[in-house]
């Protein structure tokens, strides 16, 4: 890679850096019937009408194999006090779900215990963009359980958030 390119490698990692997002951990049952889940910071809203999200899967994730159509996942939207199920299902060593608590979904897709929120997704399309998964899917089900979610920016996770001072809100 020439020096240019490293340089806007480098760039462009500092710059998605300072972009904040919420921490969630999808997880899944695969085809062989194992449990498998893996911390994500690219789940996105595409679509209100109808709901659709996207989520980012690098093609070295155990989980990757597990991104086809008609697979169902759970999108475990993480409670500011859960930084250990982020960095469990992310680096830990041991079996994250012999670890952290979590319950099935009528299916059987692994639902995380604690969380903020979870959405049940169905993959409608994987698209292959260099070594990464690019994977649409439909929410099919959820649970909004509360508020104070966990937050990462600049490679520190954060759980105070204070609203900006002119109380405005968006909406999506």
């Amino acid at each position: 890679m020439s020096e240019a390119a490293e340089a806007l490698v480098d760039l462009t990692a500092a710059v998605m850096d300072r972009v904040a997002a919420g921490v969630a951990v999808m997880t899944l049952v695969d085809a062989a019937g194992v449990r498998r889940g893996m911390t994500i910071s690219s789940l996105t809203p595409v679509s209100a009408d109808p709901p659709s999200v996207l989520m980012c899967v690098g093609g070295k994730a155990s989980s990757r194999p597990a991104m086809v159509e008609g697979q169902t996942f759970c999108a475990n939207i993480l409670a500011a006090d859960q930084v250990g199920h982020s960095v469990g299902f992310a680096w830990g060593e041991a079996d994250p779900f012999d670890v952290f608590e979590w319950s099935s979904a009528v299916d059987g897709t692994p639902v995380l215990a604690g969380t903020v929120a979870h959405l049940l997704c169905e993959i409608e399309r994987v698209v292959e963009h260099h070594e990464t998964a690019v994977v649409l899917a439909k929410p099919i089900g959820g649970v909004v359980h509360k508020d104070e979610a966990l937050v990462y920016w600049t490679k520190r996770y954060f759980v105070d958030l204070v609203p900006a001072p002119s109380g405005e809100a968006g909406v999506w």
